[in-house]
């Protein structure tokens, strides 16, 4: 089989290695992998250089960037259901589809860091603060855009509860999904693995279970004049 690309078909320039970060990520350019090359450099070794490499200064304004930005980039899946015309598309988007953008969006910057870039982190517990800053700065983003824009004349009773139930429920949700990253990262961190999303999924689908429970329940209320 030397000298045989991994493809059914592909004939390659050389041996491919028996390496398994070799076909995960060889280089910095996945293309590379198909070329049958065994001198090109694995994830880990990779990994490893970046991480020598990379000075504490770098690696908290990395941190702190995506702490800002994803915040203010979850607000498009707050924008989600505003064309929604009919009650069923409306119960989707409020239930499911809005907290699952949400809360991918809110750990976009904790995502792209443990997942792209995770030499970039200087330690797992920075994650969920990570994570919790975008949570918090989306809740108030939003809040200012509901009650100035979407809401017509709010009564106190409002004003108070989404300044108080808002930053709660983002913040919250938002820890529990970069708990997740935390755990793809200490992986990553600790075998010089390609990260992988399994590791951090079931916390994200937590995340966005609670957040669209949430939803579903205040939607609830608010149609039944319970509250509101």
């Amino acid at each position: 089989m030397s000298g045989m690309d991994h493809r059914p078909g592909v004939e390659s320039a050389g041996p491919a290695s028996d390496d398994p970060n070799y076909w995960e990520a060889t280089g910095e350019e996945p293309a590379l992998r198909w070329t049958g090359r065994t001198d090109l450099p694995t994830f880990g070794s990779i990994y490893r250089e970046k991480l020598s490499t990379t000075t504490e200064s770098r690696r908290w304004i990395a941190v702190g960037l995506a702490a800002v930005v994803a915040g203010p980039f979850a607000i498009l899946g707050a924008l989600l259901g505003a064309g929604s015309t009919t009650s069923f598309a409306f119960l989707l988007v409020v239930v499911a589809l809005g907290p699952l953008a949400e809360e991918v969006l809110k750990a976009s910057g904790a995502l792209y860091l443990a997942e792209q870039r995770p030499w970039l982190i200087p330690a797992g517990w920075v994650l969920p603060l990570v994570t919790l800053a975008a949570g918090l700065v989306f809740a108030a983003i939003e809040n200012v855009v509901y009650l100035n824009i979407y809401i017509s004349d709010p009564t106190q009773e409002i004003i108070r509860w989404r300044w108080s139930a808002g930053p709660v429920l983002h913040g919250g949700a938002s820890v529990i999904a970069g708990w997740g990253v935390r755990r793809m990262w200490i992986i990553t961190n600790r075998e010089h693995r390609v990260p992988r999303m399994r590791h951090a999924a079931p916390y994200l689908i937590a995340a966005v279970l609670i957040h669209g429970l949430y939803n579903l329940t205040v939607t609830l209320l608010e149609v039944s004049d319970v509250v509101f």
